[in-house]
C-alpha cells in the first residue's frame, strides 16, 4: 500500500517537510552547543574571521585558516562562512549552528532528489526509498558530529556543494554544476572525486553496450566529454591553485607524526569498516578517537579487514547489471573516502565527520536497498513493512541524536564521554582536565592530568596544563618545572614558550618572561596572546624605568618639571597607572602648575576611593580643598 501523497513530484513538499521535522527533532538542542577542540584554532581565537574585509585574503593566505602556524590550508569558502557568522553573532554560536542545520537539511534534500530521479529503479517506485535514504542519512548518529561540531563544517558544506554539483551535471546544468563544484573544492579538497562519480553513474545507468566497441564507444565519449571535461578541468585548475599558494611543507604538516603511507593505507582498511560499524551501531562515537595504527600485514586488523573489503567490492561489482544502485553506492563509499582514507597520512586515523560524504549516497542508500530486499518477499505486505522498518530506524536515530546533542551541549560531559570511549586517548584526558580546571575543580583536574601523563608521557600539552594548574594552586616553582618540560618536548611549538613565559612572569622574572613571549612570537607571529603578554611586559618595563627616573628627578634632583615629563610618559602608555597619577599631580604642584594638577587630584581621589586607600583619599581631599 503506497500513499498517494508520496507518488510523483507532488509528494516532494511532504517529503522535504518530513526531513525538516526529523532534523528539527534530532538537533533542536544544537543551537546551544558551544565551541570545542579545534574550534579554538579555526574559529573562536582566529583573528582572520573577525572582519569581512579579510575575505579576499582567504583565497591566497594559507595561514588564515588556523592560529597554529604549523597547520596551513586553502579553504576560503569555509572561512567566508565563519566570517559571515562572526559578523552576525560574534562568538555567540547560535548563527553558526543555524548555518550547519540549513546545510544538513539541503544535503539530505539533495540525497532525496538524486535517489528518486537518478538512482532507484524502477523510478515509479522511487519516492518512498528516496525519502527513506534521505532520512537515514539526515538522522544517522554518526553524522551528529559534523552537525554539532563547528570546525567539522568543512565536511558538511563540501558534501552539500558536491551533491549539488553532481545533480546539476546529471541534469545538464553545466554552469550551475561548475559553480557548485568550484565552491566545493574551495571548501575542502575531498571534492576532487566528482568526475569519477559522474562517470560511474553514467556507466551504470545508461546502456553499457555502447562502451564496448568501435563507433558506439566514440559516440558515448563525445556525449560524455562535456559532462566530465568541465569538472576534470576544474580539478586541474584547483590543484594548480593549491600548488601556487601552499608552502612546500604543507602536506607534511597535516600528517600524523611518524606515520608512513603504507601504514596509513593498511590502517584505513579497518577504518573503512569502522565507519560502517559507526553508521549501523554508533556505540563509540567520539570527538577524538583513539584508533590504533596498523603497521604490518600480519596484524589481525589487516588480514581480517582486507578480505571483507575485497568481498564487498566483488559482490557489488557483480551486481552491477541487476542492481546498479548497489554498485553505485559501494563505489560512492570508497571513492568519496579515497582522498582521506588511502595513502596520504593525516593527523587522525579516523574521525566521526570524515564519513559524512560517504554516508550520503553510499551507506544510507545501501541500507535502504537491503531493507527493501528484506521486505520484498512479504508480497502485499512488503511496502508497509519497509516503511515501518524505516520509520522505526528513524525514530531510534532521532532519540540517539537528541542524546548525542545533549552530550555536545556540555563540554565536560562531552570530554568525559570521550574518555569513556577512548580511555587511552591522551588528548581526551587533557581536555577533560581543562574543563574541570576552568570550573575550579582543581583536585579532580590534577587527577585527569596525571592520568594523561601516564597515557602520553611525551605529550607536551599535558605539562602545559599542569603548569597552569600549579600557578592556580600557588606552586610557582612546580609551574616553572612543568613549563620547562613542555618546552623540552616541543621546542618548536609557540604555546610551550607562551606558558613558560607565564610561569616566569608569575615568579617575577620579567626579563626572562619577555624573552619567552618573544620566542613564541618568533615561532608563530599570529599568537595574539603572546603578543599581548609581550607588549604588556614591555610596557611594564618602560613604566618602571620612567617611574624610577621620575622619582629620582623629583626627590634627588629636585626637578619637578623633569619628573612630570617622565610621569606623563607613563600615563600615555597606561592611563590608569595609580602611582604615575599621584606623582604627576605632586610634581605639577611643586612646579607651580596647580591648575593642571587639580584634574589629576580628582582622578586620584576616584581611584583611591575605589581601592579603599584611605591615606591617599585623605591627601587628595586635602589638596582639592585648597584654592588653586
Amino acid at each position: 500500500m503506497r500513499s498517494a501523497l508520496l507518488v510523483g513530484r507532488r509528494g516532494t513538499p511532504l517529503c522535504l517537510t518530513l526531513l525538516a521535522i526529523g532534523i528539527g527533532l534530532a538537533y533542536a538542542r544544537s543551537l546551544g552547543v558551544g565551541f570545542y577542540f579545534d574550534d579554538a584554532y579555526g574559529i573562536s581565537n582566529n583573528p582572520a574571521i573577525r572582519s569581512l574585509w579579510n575575505i579576499p585574503s582567504f583565497f591566497v593566505d594559507p595561514f588564515a585558516i588556523w592560529t597554529d602556524h604549523t597547520q596551513v590550508d586553502l579553504r576560503p569558502v569555509l572561512l567566508l562562512t565563519y566570517a559571515v557568522n562572526y559578523a552576525i553573532s560574534g562568538l555567540h554560536p547560535w548563527s553558526y549552528h543555524v548555518f550547519n542545520l540549513i546545510c544538513h537539511f539541503l544535503a539530505a534534500s539533495l540525497v532525496f532528489v538524486i535517489v528518486r530521479d537518478h538512482l532507484w529503479r524502477p523510478s515509479s517506485e522511487a519516492v518512498i526509498p528516496a525519502v527513506a535514504a534521505a532520512l537515514l542519512f539526515a538522522l544517522a548518529p554518526v553524522n551528529s558530529q559534523p552537525v554539532n561540531y563547528l570546525w567539522a563544517r568543512s565536511a558538511l558544506l563540501c558534501t552539500t556543494l558536491y551533491l549539488a554539483a553532481f545533480l546539476a551535471f546529471l541534469r545538464g546544468r553545466r554552469a550551475l554544476g561548475a559553480l557548485s563544484f568550484s565552491l566545493a573544492l574551495l571548501t575542502k579538497a575531498i571534492a576532487v572525486t566528482l568526475p569519477v562519480m559522474l562517470l560511474v553513474q553514467d556507466f551504470l545507468y545508461r546502456d553499457r553496450v555502447r562502451y564496448r566497441t568501435g563507433e558506439a564507444y566514440l559516440r558515448a565519449w563525445r556525449r560524455l566529454a562535456p559532462l566530465v571535461l568541465v569538472p576534470a578541468l576544474l580539478d586541474v585548475a584547483y590543484l594548480a591553485y593549491r600548488g601556487a599558494f601552499l608552502p612546500a611543507w604543507a602536506a607534511q604538516a597535516r600528517q600524523a607524526s611518524g606515520i608512513t603511507p603504507d601504514t596509513w593505507f593498511m590502517t584505513q582498511w579497518s577504518a573503512l569498516l569502522y565507519y560502517v560499524h559507526l553508521f549501523v551501531w554508533p556505540d563509540t562515537l567520539s570527538i577524538d578517537h583513539d584508533f590504533p595504527f596498523t603497521t604490518s600485514l600480519l596484524s589481525p586488523r589487516a588480514w581480517l579487514s582486507l578480505p571483507v573489503l575485497v568481498l564487498w567490492v566483488t559482490l557489488a561489482l557483480r551486481a552491477a547489471k541487476r542492481y546498479p544502485i548497489v554498485t553505485f553506492a559501494t563505489v560512492w563509499f570508497f571513492v568519496t573516502l579515497a582522498p582521506e582514507s588511502s595513502f596520504a597520512p593525516l593527523a587522525e586515523a579516523v574521525n566521526d565527520h570524515r564519513p559524512y560524504i560517504a554516508t550520503s549516497l553510499g551507506l544510507s542508500v545501501l541500507l535502504v536497498w537491503l531493507l527493501d530486499r528484506a521486505t520484498v518477499r512479504l508480497g502485499a505486505r512488503a511496502r508497509p513493512a519497509f516503511v515501518a522498518a524505516c520509520l522505526l530506524l528513524s525514530a531510534a536515530a532521532v532519540s540517539f541524536d537528541r542524546y548525542r546533542t545533549w552530550q555536545w551541549g556540555d563540554s565536560l560531559r562531552l570530554w568525559e564521554d570521550t574518555v569513556r570511549t577512548s580511555p587511552n586517548n591522551v588528548r581526551a584526558w587533557v581536555n577533560a582536565g581543562q574543563e574541570l580546571m576552568s570550573r575550579g575543580e582543581l583536585a579532580t583536574a590534577r587527577r585527569y592530568f596525571e592520568r594523561a601523563r601516564e597515557v602520553g608521557p611525551g605529550y607536551a600539552f599535558v605539562y602545559m596544563n599542569l603548569s597552569v594548574l600549579e600557578v592556580h594552586e600557588g606552586h610557582l616553582d612546580a609551574a616553572l618545572g612543568a613549563a620547562n618540560e613542555a618546552v623540552r618536548l616541543r621546542p618548536d611549538h609557540d604555546r610551550t614558550h607562551f606558558y613558560l613565559g607565564r610561569a616566569l612572569e608569575k615568579l617575577g622574572r620579567r626579563g626572562e618572561a619577555l624573552a619567552a613571549y618573544e620566542h613564541a612570537l618568533a615561532l608563530n607571529p599570529r599568537d595574539t596572546e603572546a603578543a599581548e603578554a609581550a607588549a604588556q611586559l614591555a610596557r611594564l618595563a618602560e613604566d618602571e624605568n620612567d617611574m624610577g627616573a621620575g622619582l629620582y628627578a623629583l626627590r634627588t634632583l629636585k626637578d619637578p618639571e623633569g619628573a612630570a615629563a617622565r610621569f606623563r610618559r607613563v600615563l600615555a602608555r597606561t592611563p590608569t597607572h595609580y602611582g604615575a597619577t599621584y606623582q604627576l599631580a605632586t610634581a605639577l604642584d611643586l612646579a607651580g602648575h596647580a591648575d593642571e594638577a587639580r584634574p589629576l587630584w580628582e582622578k586620584m581621589l576616584a581611584m583611591a576611593e575605589a581601592s579603599h586607600d584611605e591615606p591617599i583619599v585623605e591627601a587628595a581631599r586635602t589638596r582639592l580643598a585648597r584654592r588653586p
